[in-house]
């Protein structure tokens, strides 16, 4: 198995994907509060780890505050418990990646949420067993020491591999099983499952409710199609679907997919778009914009990220970013993120 990180293989830009390789790492947030007790209702360890991945995992640091949905809540309800309080949240893609702390790691979500509240963006692919897991790529070499193709290996293959940070710095951490990543995220995260194009929308929103996570964790999707796919697994299941235009919602309406459960993913653009999400705050859906590639380069270059602030007082609910801390920190402005959290929670 080898251990040094060789060259990315091209990225598409899909719902809540970056379409560049990051530029830089995400900044430290502003002094904390004192980390938050083991969430009600969370898994709790075994008497004997099943692996030393899930001993280390015991220890890691839990949120800031714990991302619970009030009872008989889903995450489009809780988004728009915010719209209400005037605030908008940050979506951490994959999971909040920075130096030492690579996407998708469940210790890289575990770091970003002792910090502040957000919403964890976490792609899934499946391997040849069936099994699926959270990784980007749908080969290991550019974030893993591993190489090869993921749909073309058994999960027992992925063993020994060890996730490494933007920098190809070789971490400790495991590539996690969906099932990993929902039993952390239970009564402490509120999380996005990016499905990938290899994986059936329909395993991924069955595993949601096998994990009994409809109230904490959503499917991404990108086409009306696969949204109804997904609709079809259980009437609970939250999905996050792009809708940029009229058709798009009324297909979606004349399928009978309920409003309630929906997340509107308005794209990666340049500018914000306030016509398209004035369409969707008509039908209360919540809305999701990305300020991925375009958007976080610029505030890169420039140092100004009154951006984010103008895209949160045009009513989005999620805004996705590789600079959270950047994004967070501009929204303070606006906006008393934490008080908002805790007043549409009920961790």
């Amino acid at each position: 198995m080898k251990t040094t990180l060789l060259a990315s293989a091209a990225v598409t830009c899909l719902w809540l994907a970056a379409c560049s390789a990051p530029q830089d790492a995400p900044e430290a947030p502003p002094p904390s509060e004192p980390e938050a007790a083991s969430p009600q209702g969370a898994a709790s360890a075994p008497d004997v780890p099943s692996s030393p991945e899930q001993s280390a995992r015991a220890a890691l640091p839990e949120p800031l505050i714990l991302a619970v949905a009030p009872e008989g809540q889903i995450i489009p309800d809780v988004l728009r418990c915010l719209h209400d309080q005037g605030a908008a949240l940050i979506s951490a893609h994959r999971g909040g990646w920075g130096p030492g702390y690579p996407e998708n790691a469940i210790e890289t979500a575990a770091h970003t949420l002792s910090r502040g509240p957000m919403i964890l963006e976490i792609d899934v692919r499946r391997t040849a067993d069936g099994v699926i897991i959270a990784l980007h790529d749908d080969t290991l070499e550019r974030t893993t020491t591993g190489e090869g193709v993921v749909s073309e290996m058994n999960f027992a293959d992925l063993a020994d591999v060890r996730l490494v940070d933007e920098d190809g710095a070789v971490t400790g951490f495991a590539i996690p099983s969906l099932e990993e990543v929902l039993d952390w995220a239970r009564g402490r995260a509120f999380v996005q499952l990016d499905v990938k194009s290899t994986v059936p929308v329909e395993e991924v929103a069955a595993a949601v409710v096998a994990a009994d996570a409809i109230g904490y964790a959503a499917v991404i999707v990108y086409t009306g199609k696969e949204a109804i796919r997904a609709a079809g697994v259980d009437p609970r299941v939250a999905i996050s679907v792009e809708i940029q235009d009229r058709e798009r919602l009324d297909a979606l309406m004349a399928a009978g997919v309920a409003p309630q459960r929906l997340m509107a993913w308005t794209g990666v653009h340049r500018a914000p778009v306030p016509d398209i999400w004035d369409m969707l705050h008509a039908a209360d859906i919540p809305v999701a914009f990305g300020a991925l590639w375009y958007i976080d380069a610029d505030v890169r270059a420039s140092g100004d990220a009154s951006i984010y602030r103008e895209i949160a007082d045009g009513g989005v609910a999620v805004i996705a970013t590789d600079i959270h801390w950047t994004a967070y920190e501009a929204l303070s402005e606006r906006q008393d993120t934490i008080a908002a959290f805790r007043a549409c929670t009920a961790g």
